[in-house]
């Protein structure tokens, strides 16, 4: 924010105040003595030239001290408080200047602790979720080792209503069971203890090793998967982050694609870099919500009414990968406004969507960076 000020300006004030005292100096002296006029003439030119140069020296001295202060509140006001100003004299510029400075140290005060503050409960956050995650992954586990020695049949035959809620209850164990892997991960992020273990690696048998999961829901939804790898060598790579990011982003694809769509997935060599672009048709992405695609718990508004499943990490997760390896992730959507049909009461996409959604990555050739860590990232086995 910028403070209005007025240039500071006395030497006219100071000018005013020695013309007259100098007139009044002249007719004293014309009428205490019997001086001839041009001498008193002489004299009160040299007091005018005495008077001009007193006061422009002390209207400078005067408007750099109260320029400074007026600059070091500016800074104040943009939120710099880092040098304090040189208080001086005791006089009252410098008192100003005093109280600016204790002004200004009890801000730095007050910002230091809620700082601390704020991260004192941005920890306590993470590690509640972290404990909270890795205790329930134990029972999870259980249960879900139970519904599979059931729907195996090795506790007794099932009838296919009893088949079918097992069945159910197995797919909401396997998606609570992603989302504390999610959360573990996320806190891992924010913490910084997870690692990054490069070694030579075929990227294009790990883009196919991810496709694969989802080969049901591809078939299911006759999908259509175009596949444009160029010839890339052996770079380094962990193994199991880049699976990761790449189930990430591919899931998203054939999620939300209809039925009948294209995903393409485009692996390209440069001079410096291998560039990975996964494309669909998508739904796309509101142009509103466009800012927060890689923030936590982010899922826009049209993709909640098509699938009321995820988690909203997953982007987030995967851009935090990427950029600790030292790579780059962007995306492309074409632009779409949701109105509210009041007539429905629900939120109606109008203009371009179901125009796709593309997201592009660049890795180094020379490959991701190492990173040592406690931790590794649990969303994939």
């Amino acid at each position: 924010m910028k403070i209005k000020t007025r240039s500071i300006n006395l030497s006219d004030k100071i000018l005013v105040v020695f013309f007259i005292f100098t007139l009044i100096v002249i007719f004293l002296v014309k009428f205490l003595t019997e001086i001839d006029w041009a001498y008193l003439f002489i004299l009160a030119y040299i007091l005018l030239t005495v008077a001009f140069i007193f006061a422009y020296t002390i209207s400078r001295w005067f408007s750099k001290r109260l320029a400074n202060v007026v600059f070091k509140i500016e800074e104040m006001a943009a939120g710099n408080f880092s040098e304090n100003l040189k208080t001086g004299t005791k006089d009252e510029i410098g008192q100003l200047a005093h109280a600016v400075n204790e002004l200004m140290s009890r801000l730095n005060t007050g910002i230091a602790q809620d700082v601390s503050k704020h991260k004192e409960l941005s920890q306590a956050k993470t590690d509640f979720v972290a404990l909270a995650s890795h205790q329930l992954r134990t029972p999870l586990s259980i249960i879900k080792w139970y519904i599979d020695f059931v729907l195996a049949g090795d506790a007794g035959e099932m009838n296919e209503e009893q088949h079918k809620y097992l069945t159910e209850a197995y797919e909401s164990n396997e998606r609570l069971i992603d989302l504390v892997n999610a959360l573990l991960d996320v806190s891992r992020i924010d913490v910084g203890t997870f690692s990054i273990e490069p070694e030579p690696t075929d990227i294009t048998e790990r883009a196919d090793k991810a496709l694969e999961k989802f080969t049901e829901e591809i078939k299911e939804k006759k999908l259509h998967i175009e596949r444009l790898y160029d010839d890339i060598p052996l770079i380094n790579l962990d193994r199991r982050l880049t699976k990761m990011f790449f189930e990430n982003l591919i899931s998203n694809s054939v999620k939300y694609t209809p039925e009948g769509g294209t995903v393409q997935i485009v692996l390209r060599k440069t001079e410096k870099d291998v560039l990975i672009k996964i494309s669909d048709n998508g739904c796309g992405i509101p142009r509103e919500q466009q800012p927060n695609v890689f923030t936590k718990m982010f899922r826009a508004d049209n993709v909640k009414r098509m699938e009321s499943v995820g988690t909203g990490l997953g982007l987030y997760i995967t851009k935090a990968i990427i950029e600790k390896s030292g790579g780059r992730i962007w995306f492309q959507s074409p632009s779409f406004d949701l109105l509210l049909d009041p007539k429905k009461q629900s939120n109606v996409p109008i203009d371009k969507q179901n125009q796709g959604t593309t997201f592009f990555i660049t890795i180094p050739l020379q490959g991701m960076k190492r990173k040592i860590g406690t931790k590794k990232l649990n969303s994939i086995e």
